[in-house]
């Protein structure tokens, strides 16, 4: 019997074959389009269950969608697609249980009746999987901490086609491994996070042209290791994509507090003569989420990402070297620190915690460019990733041991291979960031 037919059996109305629209949907990922023998779509964590139970008996691999974020396309085996398990339910005490395959731009519905956010995904549409299991490097992160930590507990199906739950006192090993492991420990089918409390938030874009980029880097850095915990601020440096993309640097900025307190903060970036515009204005949180561009991006990217653990003049001149290699480029610069430094650096598998902001740059090459065009300009955007200290899995497009090694610590990779061995031993679910069992 097809593993397709199986499925049928087993998990009636819930899988998929080539040629339907949810077998369409669930192959699709952000990294590409995958070629699965099915895709299921539960609606319980029983019927996750028995998708896993169902792929093992098979001998198929698995691999688990939800909104794509950390996933990689599938050829062969079986696609096990959380989008229907999006309920969002919030407790009186701030306590918000949401589904694995509930989207942000949701969650931020559901809470702000209720005057409660989360760090979350920079777009709406970006679902809460990936991010609850990866990191969560949001809005926020200066104020609450990244989005796992702020779970409290999850609901699991382990690779044996158990439903089990993690929290601190049952599993701690486990659910440890999750805040920060990815998809590689097991399926979560339900997050309980402690919501946080916020008032009236105050934010917008101020806007560069290109005449002094180091200048403003420099002032970013300044007004960034001097703010406020309720501060939290990008700046994006990008080419121009058409007259509606002008391009240049741009700085997105949110701030529990007044209009006046924010351009207090920012009068070293307000005051620069590159600047061409000054959007603040109050403003709701799940408006600071925006939605994400439709379709593949024509381009192949080339670059990387890294914790930085200071802001130095070194480093900020490399990222200027970096945005004059001979492509299209575009730089990230997101401020860390406050919540996110007070967490000890071993308490999830995200241990740079030490670091003043998280950065990020990619050049942008046409579609159609070879593998040598990518290797040649990899090596002119080096530079940054001598002042980084690890990166961020779900950043991170290269793949195997060697970049394993730079998204955890060796004492948190070990103790990942640990947990692997004893919830995963025959290593059932292979994340993006694949870890093996010790």
């Amino acid at each position: 019997m097809s593993i397709l037919s199986s499925l049928t059996e087993r998990v009636p109305d819930r899988a998929f074959g080539p040629g339907s629209p949810e077998y369409d949907a669930g192959r699709t990922v952000f990294a590409g389009v995958g070629e699965p023998e099915a895709v299921v779509r539960p609606t319980t964590a029983d019927e996750v269950a028995m998708a896993v139970r169902t792929a093992v008996d098979h001998g198929r691999p698995i691999a688990v969608r939800s909104g794509g974020h950390g996933s990689l396309p599938v050829t062969g085996g079986v696609v096990i697609d959380l989008s229907a398990l999006d309920a969002i339910s919030v407790g009186a005490d701030g306590l918000v249980s949401v589904g694995g395959g509930a989207r942000w731009g949701d969650v931020a519905a559901a809470l702000a009746p209720h005057g409660l956010a989360l760090t979350s995904g920079d777009t709406r549409e970006v679902g809460v999987g990936g991010i609850g299991v990866g990191g969560g490097i949001g809005w926020l992160v200066r104020t609450h901490g990244l989005t796992i930590d702020l779970v409290r507990e999850v609901e699991v199906v382990t690779a044996a086609g158990a439903v089990v739950t993690a929290n601190a006192g049952t599993h701690p090993e486990l659910f440890w491994a999750l805040r920060g492991g990815g998809g590689n420990f097991g399926i979560v089918t339900r997050f309980t996070f402690q919501a946080a409390r916020v008032g009236d938030f105050v934010g917008g874009h101020v806007r560069f042209d290109a005449s002094d980029v180091g200048a403003i880097l420099r002032a970013w850095r300044d007004v960034t290791v001097a703010s406020p915990d309720e501060l939290n601020s990008t700046l994006m440096v990008i080419p121009p994509f058409g007259p509606e993309m002008p391009g240049g640097p741009q700085l997105a900025v949110a701030l529990q507090g007044t209009e006046e307190e924010l351009r207090r903060l920012l009068d070293p970036l307000l005051s620069l003569p590159s600047v061409t515009e000054v959007s603040l204005a109050p403003v709701a949180f799940g408006d600071l989420l925006e939605s994400a561009p439709p379709g593949r991006p024509p381009f192949r990217f080339v670059g990387s990402n890294g914790f930085v653990p200071e802001l130095s003049d070194e480093f900020l001149a490399s990222c200027e070297q970096a945005l004059a290699v001979g492509a299209p480029t575009m730089l990230m610069l997101r401020a860390l620190g406050g919540a996110f430094a007070r967490v000890a650096p071993d308490a999830t598998p995200i241990a740079f915690r030490d670091a003043q902001a998280f950065f990020m740059v990619n050049a942008l090459l046409p579609a159609d460019a070879s593998d040598d065009d990518l290797a040649a300009l990899r090596l002119q955007l080096d530079a940054p990733f001598d002042h980084t200290s690890g990166k961020y899995a779900n950043f991170t497009q290269e793949y195997g041991d060697d970049v394993l090694a730079t998204i955890y610590a060796p004492s948190a990779l070990e103790r990942l291979r640990r947990v692997k061995a004893e919830f995963d031993p025959g290593d059932v679910f292979r994340g993006a960031h694949h870890i093996a069992p010790a």
